[in-house]
């Protein structure tokens, strides 16, 4: 068997085996640009109509590589005191695909301590696995015929349903930023004659702008992700300048253990849509296989208030105006 697929199998079959238990959420190198996307509670704090939407190549040119496609909307209801929003979500892995929907609400107080705001997230999933896309090393696979020798899977495409939210916290007191993400806390479904429960992740993101000059400002930030057995840090710094923007970020699970290191870049075409460009460069020894990973950003915002309630009071950020 080639070594591509011989690797291919091993993650399909690791990802079987946990697949009752957990799934982990898809991988951002541009979540600093999309914080809607990792917390529900950001919904609104830019002060007006916000979309973007994004797609990833992970492990370019390696077969039953991730994938990714999302996007997502979010506005302000002043009238309501917080945010109304919506995310959409398709993520591919060799044999196994989940897509999910769902709609978000966050609540926010302004006071003198800064903007505090509580958000919550709640949809619903479709999973399936393609059968002829599995290989287990017991399987006897010959003029077409499949049988994976293994009492936890069907010969037979599988699919099921399952419910899905997630709540967030986050804060924003003059240029610092951070914010707190809980998923999948009791998040069940039917998978075929099985139930999947998934594992719970937390989430912690913070950064702080420095501007430098009126055009120029520089942001370091960081992401945690933990879902208990697994600590995963990315460390990021971007820099606005008028109209464009450059990063760089570095990603791993501990301290001997790099995965990749992430370059980004992206412009302002006009007053209200902002397009980013990213590419990682594997570090682990996945990377001698793969040609890196492509993500790619589109963002639409209408750069205007919505006045429908009392607008709160003016947060400077000089990314937003």
């Amino acid at each position: 068997m080639p070594l591509t697929k011989t690797i291919l199998t091993t993650v399909l079959i690791c990802v079987l085996s946990a697949f009752v238990n957990a799934q982990q959420s898809p991988q951002w190198t541009q979540y600093a640009l999309n914080k809607y996307l990792i917390n529900p509670a950001y919904g609104g704090l830019e002060r007006s109509l916000s979309i973007t939407a994004g797609i990833r190549s992970q492990w370019n040119k390696f077969p039953g590589s991730p994938k990714t496609q999302m996007i997502n909307g979010h506005l302000p209801l002043y009238y309501l005191n917080g945010s109304a929003g919506f995310t959409l979500l398709n993520e591919e892995l060799g044999a196994f695909n989940r897509t999910s929907v769902s709609l978000g609400y966050n609540f926010v107080v302004d006071s003198p301590a800064g903007l505090f705001s509580a958000g919550l997230r709640v949809g619903v999933q479709q999973i399936s696995l393609q059968n002829e896309e599995i290989i287990t090393p017991a399987g006897i696979y010959i003029d077409g015929n499949i049988d994976h020798n293994d009492p936890r899977l069907l010969n037979a495409d599988l699919s099921g349903y399952g419910a899905i939210w997630s709540a967030g916290f986050f804060y924003i007191k003059d240029l610092l930023e951070f914010g707190l993400t809980i998923d999948n806390v009791g998040n069940t479904g039917e998978f075929g004659s099985s139930t999947f429960n998934e594992e719970i992740l937390i989430t912690a993101y913070g950064s702080y702008q420095y501007p430098i000059t009126d055009v120029l400002s520089i942001e370091p930030n960081v992401l945690l992700r933990t879902g208990g057995a697994q600590l995963q840090l990315d460390l990021g710094m971007l820099a606005y300048y008028d109209q464009f923007i450059g990063g760089l970020s570095i990603r791993g699970y501990n301290a001997n253990s790099l995965d990749a290191v992430g370059v980004l870049a992206g412009v302002r075409v006009s007053k209200n849509i902002r397009v980013s460009y990213s590419f990682d460069l594997g570090l682990s020894s996945l990377g001698d296989f793969h040609d890196g990973t492509h993500e790619f950003l589109i963002n639409y915002n209408l750069n205007k208030p919505i006045r429908t309630g009392e607008l709160p009071r003016i947060i400077y950020n000089p990314r937003y105006n």
